[in-house]
């Protein structure tokens, strides 16, 4: 019994490890932040260890990885949607671009840029959401996105339609309130004008 568990564990290792740096983007982009991510693609490894003997193709051991992956995140979603996330990731890209040469305006509009795509990309369902961060993100195949959620392939492309669709929408809204801001003047006496 013990020597059949010895291949089991070798036979999962040499399966699901190659695996683990997707796994940890896709957890990743939906998570947000860095320890969400640890968190869930741990659960997720854990829960395929325990359940390995139901894998029938081994060909299809990163779609039936990915597929757990989302169960984990799903189960845990309506826990997290309620707490703060951390904004590690931001950190650290603001730190990677404010090595550059870039003046202080050019990096706060890209900056700024970024954060915008990405808080469309946060507002969107999740069902579109995925679709939308597997097929740019981890520029994965219609079929291995279809494979991953247990989904057609028409409904994945017509999941990334709408989540595009969504996406422009949502920045075209935030550009034109972004345009509406109210300009403030300083004046000398330190009261504010409006104009």
């Amino acid at each position: 019994m013990i020597f059949k568990k010895t291949i089991s564990r070798k036979e999962f290792k040499t399966l699901t490890y190659p695996h683990m740096k997707l796994l940890y983007n896709v957890a990743l982009r939906y998570c947000g932040n860095v320890f969400d991510a640890e968190d869930i693609v741990q659960e997720t490894y854990l829960m395929a260890f325990n359940k390995f003997h139901q894998l029938r193709e081994k060909s299809k051991c990163k779609s039936w990885m990915l597929t757990i992956l989302r169960n984990n995140f799903l189960k845990n979603y309506q826990k997290q949607k309620s707490r703060q996330k951390l904004s590690e990731i931001d950190y650290i890209n603001f730190l990677k671009t404010s090595l550059s040469v870039d003046t202080a305006e050019k990096m706060l509009e890209k900056a700024m840029n970024q954060q915008l795509v990405q808080e469309a990309i946060n507002q969107l369902p999740i069902k579109y959401k995925e679709v939308l961060l597997l097929y740019y993100m981890d520029e994965m195949l219609y079929k291995e996105i279809a494979d991953a959620l247990e989904i057609p392939i028409g409904t994945v492309m017509s999941r990334l339609t709408r989540a595009r669709e969504s996406v422009k929408i949502i920045l075209l809204k935030q550009m034109t309130s972004l345009n509406n801001i109210v300009n403030v003047n300083f004046k000398t006496t330190g009261t504010l004008k409006r104009k």
